[in-house]
């Protein structure tokens, strides 16, 4: 298969397999830029490993909280099951996020692929 025919801002070139008719892999290809925008705004907002970061900051604080028995071992049980299920949730996201991003690159190549039936 033939290399994507974008270059980088170093001067080399990318890669990625070349699936447009132009040459350029689905990262670099003019058609999905748009596609490639509304990915890049919603992965800029989900920041997982920010939220990752809090939640094991929280569980270490409530961790020291029992040992120094600031707080009762019941309630720190119902908060443990509360980060799990914020944990669980950052799981799904992540998941949803990955599922778009397959089935973009999925629809990109079914483009390609109708393009070069037609094409020939």
């Amino acid at each position: 298969m033939a290399r994507c025919s974008f270059i980088k801002g170093s001067g080399g070139r990318c890669k990625g397999t070349a699936i447009s008719p132009d040459g350029y892999c689905w990262n670099h290809d003019p058609a999905n830029a748009e596609q490639r925008r509304r990915q890049a705004s919603r992965a800029g907002r989900a920041k997982p490993g920010g939220e990752v970061r809090t939640l094991k900051d929280a569980v270490h604080e409530l961790i020291g909280k029992v040992e120094q028995d600031e707080v009762q071992i019941g309630k720190a049980g119902v908060m443990l099951q509360g980060y799990r299920v914020l944990k669980d949730l950052l799981e799904l996201e992540r998941k949803v996020r990955e599922q778009d991003e397959v089935l973009a690159r999925l629809e990109a190549l079914e483009r390609q692929k109708e393009r070069e039936e037609l094409w020939g």
